[in-house]
């Protein structure tokens, strides 16, 4: 089963039920120069461009006041 066929809901419902700790696949389209300097950090610093991503999102939600408690968090 390709996970566009599961409703939404059952993701979220899983995740948090079965194991927290997993990761929500998610598509992200970033302009040329942004994605070319993400590419150029993580080379240079041998840190995924998915975990600067992340902090990235943590940062922006902290700053809104939106994140997440810790036990659903990353």
């Amino acid at each position: 089963m390709h996970p566009a066929d599961i409703a939404p809901e059952s993701l979220e419902s899983s995740a948090v039920e079965g194991n927290p700790n997993r990761l929500e696949p998610m598509l992200v389209r970033l302009p040329p120069a942004l994605a070319a300097e993400l590419r150029n950090l993580a080379r240079k610093t041998r840190v995924r461009q998915s975990d600067y991503l992340r902090e990235a999102v943590a940062d922006l939600l902290a700053k809104y006041g939106h994140l997440p408690d810790q036990r659903s968090a990353m």
